[in-house]
């Protein structure tokens, strides 16, 4: 387990695509029952990666200042370069020194985007604006019923900070295997049965490793029934924060998603995981005055 300075969550915006897809017309009830994805939101005409990032993240850094640095998750940004965290850099108007980097580690990435982030936060003492997001319905195929209902379309934007006095914990993982995948045009493929193996076995036994001290888990939003299988199996069903229920699964924005729309002050372990098969977490705080907003 690797450790480093706090990492402290200030604010969480989320912007959601703003068209609601009933998941009925795609997926029989026992489907839906078990995804617990009534519903999804995906991005309407007009809307892409970009412009809902830049929406996100201008509401995040409203009335901010002192911003060292971008880190973006994605892996659906419309253009391989310039970079999303170059261009969102530019038109958020920052510092051209600041460092700005992307990361692409699909359901996981946003723990591993938190570990670059604190790190640029301790190193030049200041806040890291981290984006995560990702427009997925282009890359699914409208009539896999076992994929089409999952998959939602999201951008985040969160304002984190580093504690010199405390610690953040950090674990990762990696199972490289095609079980869930997708090619440059997509289609996303999924072994649904692996997925959950992995997450039952090889995740499990990497959260226990963080043992307690934290108030708040929130794990990405692979499906509802595998969130909470996944809380019961390490006890932590009253800490469980949620968000799939009303916003499906966006990758691995899912995370400041669920932080955007539910999170409150104290210290919560995130975790992602997935695609790969990798998994991430971390244990920060979220600071004392977090506001979290959903931008629909």
């Amino acid at each position: 387990m690797t450790q480093q300075p706090q990492v402290v969550v200030r604010r969480a915006v989320a912007a959601v695509g703003s068209a609601v897809e009933d998941n009925s017309r795609v997926a029989p009830e026992e489907v839906l029952k078990s995804t617990g994805f009534r519903t999804r939101r995906v991005a309407a005409a007009g809307e892409g990666l970009f412009s809902l990032s830049l929406k996100a993240a201008k509401a995040c850094l409203e009335g901010a200042s002192g911003v060292c640095g971008v880190v973006c998750a994605s892996f659906s940004r419309e253009r391989r370069f310039p970079g999303l965290a170059t261009g969102l850099a530019g038109a958020l108007d920052l510092a051209p020194d600041i460092p700005a980097i992307d990361i692409q580690a699909a359901c996981s990435a946003f723990p591993q985007a938190l570990f670059v982030a604190g790190a640029i936060a301790a190193a030049r003492e200041g806040s890291v604006l981290v984006v995560d997001g990702d427009v997925q319905s282009p890359f699914v195929d409208a009539l896999d019923a076992s994929t089409a209902p999952l998959f939602s379309d999201a951008s985040t934007a969160t304002l984190v900070s580093a504690d010199r006095a405390a610690t953040s914990r950090f674990e990762f993982l990696s199972r490289p295997g095609d079980a869930l995948s997708c090619g440059p045009s997509g289609p996303v493929k999924m072994d649904g049965f692996k997925v959950f193996s992995f997450v039952a076995t090889d995740v499990v036994r990497m959260l226990r490793g963080f043992g307690g001290g934290f108030d708040f888990f929130v794990p990405h939003q692979a499906n509802m029934y595998m969130v909470r299988s996944l809380a019961r199996s390490l006890g932590l069903e009253e800490r469980l924060v949620t968000c799939g229920e009303e916003f499906a699964n966006p990758g691995s924005c899912s995370i400041p998603l669920a932080l955007a729309a539910h999170g409150s002050p104290g210290t919560a372990l995130l975790a992602g995981f997935g695609a790969g098969l990798s998994a991430a977490a971390a244990t920060v705080r979220v600071a004392d005055g977090f506001s979290g907003e959903v931008l629909r």
